[in-house]
């Protein structure tokens, strides 16, 4: 009995050094299974700030070309550079830093390079109108001309870093101290379609052009001052207003209600 007694508590013994053995092996483990997870879940929001970064400064980018491309559509000598950079890459909202709160700009903004250019004019037989003499001539005149697609395009280069330290590298972070990648956002746009910004500017279009509108006009003017000098003498009777052989300007702010309503 006495042999049993001690056999027992030399196997529970043993069973017990056994439990807590591997009871130790399961905490280390576990502390191994926490801390890859740490290091995921630090990747994962290293990674989505980062994002986050990339894709705003790409819309800034956006913004600007569409700016420029506008811009230079209206004045094509105007010098914007300076007011786009300033507009959409800088102030409280736009300072962008790395993770290690290193600046991804310069505060001169050199980084950002503008670059506006036409594509080729389409051929004569594509433009409106046709390759004939009189189509041309009233491209011309009217600047229906198609001078190729306006491209206004942003580039937007990150500032050179200092290189990964070795500890970033051990940690599975130095792809996030690398430099951003370039960044490109283009707008075009077609220009010199025949548009006008007033009445105004309808009028000095249509009258610009001799083939639509000059040579037939002075040849009615003539017809309507000779018939006026004969008129106005017999016309005056029932106080009858003078001809008026301005037959633009007096037009300016009417539009037909067919054309308002639709």
């Amino acid at each position: 009995m006495r042999r049993l007694s001690e056999w027992w508590s030399c196997h529970a013994g043993s069973d017990s050094h056994h439990a807590m053995h591997t009871h130790a092996v399961q905490d280390g483990q576990a502390l191994v299974e926490g801390m890859v997870v740490m290091m995921v879940l630090l990747s994962l929001w290293t990674g989505t700030a980062w994002l986050g970064r990339l894709q705003d400064m790409g819309l800034q980018a956006t913004h600007a070309s569409a700016y420029s491309a506008f811009s230079s559509s209206r004045n094509p000598t105007a010098k914007i550079d300076h007011d786009v950079k300033r507009s959409y890459f800088s102030g409280p909202a736009h300072n962008w830093a790395d993770r290690r709160g290193r600046r991804i700009l310069s505060n001169e903004l050199d980084e950002i390079v503008l670059q506006s250019m036409r594509h080729a004019a389409l051929d004569n037989k594509a433009q409106p109108g046709g390759p004939g003499d009189d189509a041309q001539s009233l491209r011309r005149d009217w600047r229906l001309d198609d001078t190729g697609i306006l491209v206004s395009q942003v580039n937007v280069s990150a500032l050179a870093t200092r290189p990964t330290l070795p500890k970033a590298a051990f940690t599975g972070m130095a792809d996030f101290d690398m430099p951003y990648p370039q960044l490109r956002r283009h707008t075009a746009i077609l220009t010199g379609a025949g548009h006008a910004s007033n009445d105004l500017a309808v009028q000095q279009t249509v009258s610009r052009s001799a083939l639509g509108w000059g040579s037939s006009a002075t040849t009615s003017y003539g017809h309507g001052r000779s018939i006026a000098s004969v008129m106005v003498s017999v016309d005056a009777a029932w106080n009858r207003t003078e001809p008026v052989f301005d037959w633009l300007a007096p037009w300016a702010g009417y539009v037909p209600e067919s054309r308002i309503a639709h």
